[in-house]
């Protein structure tokens, strides 16, 4: 029986971080969390509070939404004063800071009980003879503004906050103090605007501001120095707040001129918030793909709200900041990725149809279609806020394959507007384009009906990773997983638009039949039971290159695969047993001379492991799904299936994940003799999209054997 959760069920709780013993706790700055606005702004930083990154901060907002995003506010240092004016009175330091000195201020470290992430940020303080201070954070839905919030019980004081603002591209740092930094205004004591080269912040709140202009210098960033990267700069202080908190205090930070601030100054704790409630609406629909009691819901819940984060509008604020068909797009990871083609499109099933967020599926697609050329859909829009970047030659087929995905479950006539009048002829041009030949040297072979693209020079695939003109993983010629896309395009498309117009899907159907026969007769390795990694040309003529890769999984994981039963089976027992991890899919057998075990070292070093064995988690999405294709979705496929994810799963509320409520874009592509670390992006979207979407998958399989 499917159950229907009300309303009053569907909350999902935070992940709380113990504070352990005072040795334990600087272990703190290991386990990061994200908040995020809606609009591509951001805050993020450890459970202990101090900054380890230069993304770590209390409010970054998109100046273009979803780009172009600068950093307003790192921290706030803060000093508590307890029993003022009485024999008892005394301060607590909570300030949480390094220098590159070697100087580390750890004052809030020591004080630290616990820590929550969920739709708020909650640290609790124990200051000492029975008195707790609670300092929360708010991002506000698309509004480029924070609430910060202290709340002190079992005493009487005051605090005085120091806000430390670097007011900068969140990407670079502050290497010297900055002269045309300066004090823009302030208002009755209680407000100062903080204006550099055009960029205005403000911090309000009800209290004293005393003026005082200086810079802190020589903050340090220890995960920039793990990354290769310059770790260290000065951050501009405006003055002190004093804030008294004999009831609770809040302060608020936006960005100057952009929001109107009488809501904001009056939100309080509890207040309604939309994101809160779409994301509970999103995982009620999740829970709804299983019936019964499942170990899991909570983490369907996490999941649903990670989720969440990376739908973001392009463009101003719309009036009514619940508008589904604004223009919809999906970040790639916080903090540092823009809104990438190729991962949105693979994010859009897991992000958005999974959890029931059919119209801004559709808007998604808009927002791409809207800007494709030459039959490709862009590789990326750049971060800057300028030109798109079309550099890929799967984006454009992962754009139909979301299509169809879309048409499958689009019910009303506005979604199945969009998707037959827009979004189908976008994908005509898409399939046009690669027959006629367009950028990169992408083209349609026609001895064979495969895509062939680029040159030793390119990178149009996943796999990358290019650095001062050299390509770490090059892959031109004709990839598996570009041919798995493009005849399971075709055949979908043809399904889609037979009713409409026959002699198009008939068309289309032929092509899919040439290339699912190519794909039979020259990708399969009958010696080692999988396919090859691409085909590429030489001399002699196509030549296929063996290297045992995830790529090959599309062949089945998409629908209307090309290969037989027997071969399926075969083709995903060897993936399983090569480069499975319980964190995802290794990119490169163990055994091959240019696998890396280990992401870590200097950028080149990352680079060159980035696609040659480091594990990606995103990856278990085709994966399971080609398990459960090949076995049939028999009880015990849907078993292992849900083994190969059950980490990636259970991560999303462990208090002692690296990335708390999120997951990570890589891992280690060695288990042993240490564990598999995380790297790069902290919280990628198609690592939640992809566990979240086969998640829903195993549950409805479960579901259906019961």
């Amino acid at each position: 029986m499917i159950r229907a959760e009300s309303a009053e069920e569907v909350r999902a709780r935070p992940v709380t971080v113990r504070a352990g013993s005072p040795a334990e706790r600087l272990q703190l700055t290991g386990r990061e969390w994200l908040l995020t606005d809606g609009s591509g702004g951001y805050a993020m930083g450890n459970a202990l509070g101090m900054p380890d990154r230069r993304y770590h901060g209390l409010l970054c907002v998109s100046l273009s939404p979803p780009v172009s995003r600068a950093m307003l506010l790192t921290s706030m240092a803060e000093i508590l004063w307890l029993h003022p004016d009485t024999p008892n009175a005394r301060s607590v330091d909570l300030t949480d800071m390094r220098f590159a000195d070697g100087t580390l201020i750890s004052n809030g470290r020591d004080r630290l009980v616990s820590f929550e992430i969920g739709d708020e940020a909650l640290w609790t303080y124990d200051v000492g003879d029975g008195a707790t201070l609670k300092r929360s954070l708010h991002l506000h839905e698309r509004r480029s503004a924070a609430t910060i919030r202290y709340e002190l019980t079992g005493a009487h004081g005051w605090i005085q906050c120091r806000p430390l603002m670097p007011l900068r591209d969140h990407h670079h740092l502050n290497h010297e103090p900055d002269p045309a930094v300066r004090l823009a205004g302030t208002a009755c004591g209680q407000s100062v605007t903080v204006e550099r080269h055009g960029l205005f912040a403000t911090i309000e709140a009800r209290g004293g501001f005393n003026p005082e202009p200086h810079w802190w210098h020589g903050a340090r960033y220890v995960t920039e120095s793990d990354r290769g990267y310059d770790d260290t700069e000065c951050l501009f202080c405006p003055g002190e707040l004093h804030l008294s908190l004999d009831e609770p205090a809040q302060v608020l930070v936006r960005l100057g001129g952009h929001a109107e601030e009488a809501d904001l100054r009056a939100w309080k704790p509890g207040d309604p918030c939309v994101r809160r409630e779409r994301t509970e609406q999103a995982a009620s629909v999740v829970l709804r793909s299983g019936s019964g009691d499942h170990a899991d819901d909570r983490a369907v819940l996490a999941l649903a709200r990670a989720a969440d984060q990376f739908v973001v509008r392009r463009g101003p604020t719309p009036k009514s900041i619940r508008d589904e068909h604004a223009q919809v797009s999906i970040l790639a990871g916080y903090p540092w990725f823009s809104d990438w083609g190729r991962d949105a499109m693979i994010s859009m099933p897991g992000l958005l149809l999974a959890t029931g967020r059919a119209a801004e599926a559709a808007s998604m697609l808009r927002t791409f279609a809207e800007a494709q050329q030459d039959g490709l859909i862009p590789n990326r829009f750049s971060d800057e806020g300028g030109e798109a970047e079309y550099n890929t030659v799967d984006a454009s087929l992962w754009f139909v394959h979301a299509v169809c995905q879309l048409a499958s479950v689009a019910h009303d006539a506005d979604t199945r507007g969009i998707v037959f009048d827009e979004l189908v002829p976008a994908c005509y041009q898409v399939i046009s384009s690669y027959l006629t030949g367009t950028r990169y040297d992408i083209k349609v072979d026609p001895a064979d009906g495969l895509v062939s693209a680029g040159n030793e020079h390119t990178q149009l695939t996943w796999m990358d990773a290019k650095r001062d003109g050299f390509v770490f993983t090059p892959r031109h010629g004709k990839p598996v997983e570009i041919q798995a896309l493009w005849q399971s395009a075709l055949r979908s498309l043809a399904v889609l638009v037979a009713s409409s117009d026959i002699r198009r899907s008939r068309d289309l159907t032929a092509r899919a039949d040439q290339a699912a026969e190519s794909i039979r007769g020259q990708f399969w390795c009958e010696r080692f039971g999988c396919a090859y990694d691409r085909l590429q040309l030489t001399s002699d003529g196509w030549r296929p290159i063996m290297e045992l890769r995830p790529n090959q999984l599309f062949l089945v994981s998409l629908p209307h695969g090309p290969l037989g039963t027997n071969q399926e089976r075969s083709l995903v027992k060897v993936c399983r047993e090569r480069l499975w991890t319980p964190a995802g899919m290794r990119t490169l057998d163990t055994l091959d001379a240019k696998y890396r075990g280990r992401f870590e070292g200097p950028i080149r070093e990352l680079d060159a492991a980035y696609h040659n064995g480091t594990v990606w988690p995103w990856l278990i999405g085709p994966m399971a799904e080609a398990w459960l294709r090949a076995f049939d979705h028999t009880p015990s496929a849907c078993a292992e299936a849900r083994m190969m994810v059950q980490k990636l799963v259970d991560l999303v509320t462990d208090p002692e994940a690296p990335s708390l409520g999120q997951l990570y874009e890589v891992y280690d592509g060695d288990t042993t003799p240490k564990p598999q670390a995380p790297g790069g992006c902290p919280a990628q979207a198609w690592s939640i999209a992809e566990v979240l979407r086969v998640l829903v998958m195993i549950r409805g399989c479960e579901s259906a054997k019961a």
